[in-house]
């Protein structure tokens, strides 16, 4: 580990040259960033998770909201150890070991060295690898978020969780049977065992079954699908019901969302990434005591971030994908 009189003055970082596919992104030597003298702390890191945010950023999706210019670096979710930190930080010590947050407009985590706000930052939970603490940040939180925060997930309610072997929906369906909920979701067949050993109670093949015809009666559903899945997921709800969608900007389901609601007595509340790191305050005791335990999670080299990005985009990935940086 370096320390503050260690750290080189630059780094190997993944850069987006352009808005683009993945081979834009390119491994360059960049200078190590500078933190604000206060608030900051400066993390070596280990490990970053590769989200369908980031991917989606790439390709210059939400450019309306994050501009970035070319050389950007990526990379929302953080692992890896304080080397320095602002004189008016008290959350982390200099040698912990952290996972967090960086905000998605400064500077990311692909890279050995980054800067993150010290609010954003949590020691880690100590039965967690760095890159298992990596796969856990905006899924884990997007998942809790939606159905503990939004969807007043409560002992007995039937939730539908859409594409549970995914990086969410991984987090959303043990999650939903931590707090006593029963669980439905989709997935493909080979992913069946996987999903039911992390709790659903019943399990869809969406190539083979039409999960309207075999649901009903569903208080809350998480959807990260969108386009006609959205559509359908209102036909298997309860009246009251509370349907999440996972931030998509699916012209499918705005353009319907309104008279669907209307029609089927049922409230859309949009789950929008945001840094909230006090979700990772509730969920640390629930790792370190394994009643919640990180998905099935495939480890890439840094200068891999490409291909990363790619199976990223199949949507077919299980659990999470994870860069290793060092």
């Amino acid at each position: 580990m370096a320390t503050e009189a260690q750290t080189p003055r630059t780094m190997r970082a993944v850069r987006m040259r352009d808005f683009g596919t993945p081979d834009t992104l390119a491994v360059e030597e960049i200078p190590v960033p500078e933190r604000r003298p206060d608030v900051d702390v400066l993390v070596e890191v280990h490990a970053a998770g590769v989200n369908p945010f980031d991917t989606k950023i790439r390709r210059g999706w939400l450019r309306g909201l994050f501009p970035h210019a070319p050389g950007h670096v990526l990379g929302c979710d953080v692992a890896g150890v304080v080397v320095d930190k602002g004189f008016d930080v008290s959350e982390v010590e200099v040698g912990d070991r952290v996972y967090g947050l960086i905000d998605a407009l400064k500077p990311g985590a692909y890279a050995e060295y980054a800067v993150v706000n010290s609010y954003q930052l949590r020691r880690m939970p100590s039965n967690l690898s760095f890159e298992e603490a990596a796969a856990v940040p905006m899924a884990a939180c997007t998942a809790w978020y939606g159905l503990v925060t939004l969807g007043g997930l409560a002992p007995g309610k039937r939730v539908l969780v859409q594409a549970g072997a995914g990086g969410v929906g991984s987090y959303a369906i043990q999650i939903a049977k931590h707090f006593g909920a029963w669980v439905a979701t989709t997935c493909s067949a080979e992913n069946a065992d996987y999903v039911r050993a992390l709790g659903a109670d019943q399990v869809i093949d969406y190539k083979a079954q039409d999960f309207c015809a075999e649901l009903s009666d569903i208080d809350i559903a998480l959807d990260v699908i969108g386009g006609q899945v959205n559509l359908d997921c209102y036909k298997v709800m309860k009246r009251g019901g509370v349907l999440l969608v996972v931030l998509r900007g699916d012209p499918v389901e705005i353009g319907n969302r309104e008279r669907l609601m209307a029609e089927h007595g049922v409230t859309t509340k949009i789950v929008a990434f945001s840094a909230q790191p006090q979700i990772l305050d509730e969920l640390r005791p629930l790792f370190e005591s394994g009643a919640i335990k990180p998905p099935a999670i495939k480890v890439l080299p840094l200068d891999q971030a490409a291909d990363a990005h790619a199976q990223a985009e199949t949507g077919r990935a299980r659990g999470k994908i994870v860069l290793k940086v060092r």
